[in-house]
């Protein structure tokens, strides 16, 4: 009897599904966030290198059940003395999250995650992956490409044909014809960009602002070579 019943628990332990895992990267919203101690999971492997221009090397790290990767502020503990947990949602089916890392002053942490799928197969090279944080929608126009560039943080993919300096010109829905933005962005077929718009912070300088995270495969590959 005793043997028959461990033989049911070691079949309904086979099979649960195994936890799943991603290979995931890190970005910090600011210099200030890039000094935090954050790192991943129950055994909390440290993030290393944040910045804010650049991506983290890629950590992998298992999932909870809910599909939600769990982090930890290691600067910052609970009542308990233990680091503060946060979780971040990831988007169904993403392969390759790059994880943004904003401030937030509501929460225990003081942080907040926000996953974008970042496989190359998703953002390929020679694109501008633009995200509106301004709260408005916005439109854009780059060349002849026109995009409205929805609230929530939405990706738009912006991938024109060769490598011609194009006008890039961003307006209100409301006032199309007034831009709020202007200026001239090129791109590459060995270059990616991840370009926030957000709103500006110097009023001689328009009231937006861009936060562009370039990355060059090129690069990529030279450091990657032995």
């Amino acid at each position: 009897m005793k043997s028959l019943l461990r033989c049911l628990v070691a079949s309904s332990i086979a099979v649960l599904p195994a936890a799943r895992a991603l290979d995931v990267s890190f970005l910090a919203w600011d210099e200030q966030v890039a000094t935090r101690q954050i790192a991943v999971g129950e055994s909390e492997i440290a993030v290393k290198e944040l910045h804010p221009l650049k991506r983290t090397e890629a950590v992998t790290a298992s999932l909870l059940p809910s599909g939600e990767l769990a982090l930890r502020a290691l600067d910052r503990k609970d009542s308990s003395d233990k680091p503060l947990t946060f979780t971040v949602k990831l988007g169904t089916g993403m392969t390759k999250p790059l994880v943004l890392l904003l401030p937030d002053t509501k929460a225990a942490s003081g942080l907040r995650g926000f996953a974008i799928e970042d496989d190359t197969s998703s953002f390929p090279w020679g694109t501008f992956r633009v995200l509106n944080s301004t709260g408005k929608p916005l439109n854009l126009a780059l060349g002849s490409i026109r995009k409205q560039l929805p609230v929530g943080w939405q990706p738009v993919d912006l991938q024109p044909e060769g490598e011609k300096a194009l006008p890039i010109a961003i307006s209100t829905t409301e006032a199309p014809q007034e831009p709020l933005y202007t200026g001239i962005w090129k791109a590459e077929r060995e270059v990616r960009r991840l370009v926030f718009i957000v709103p500006g912070t110097e009023p001689r300088l328009g009231p937006l602002a861009i936060k562009v995270i370039p990355e060059d495969r090129r690069i990529l590959a030279a450091t990657a070579e032995p």
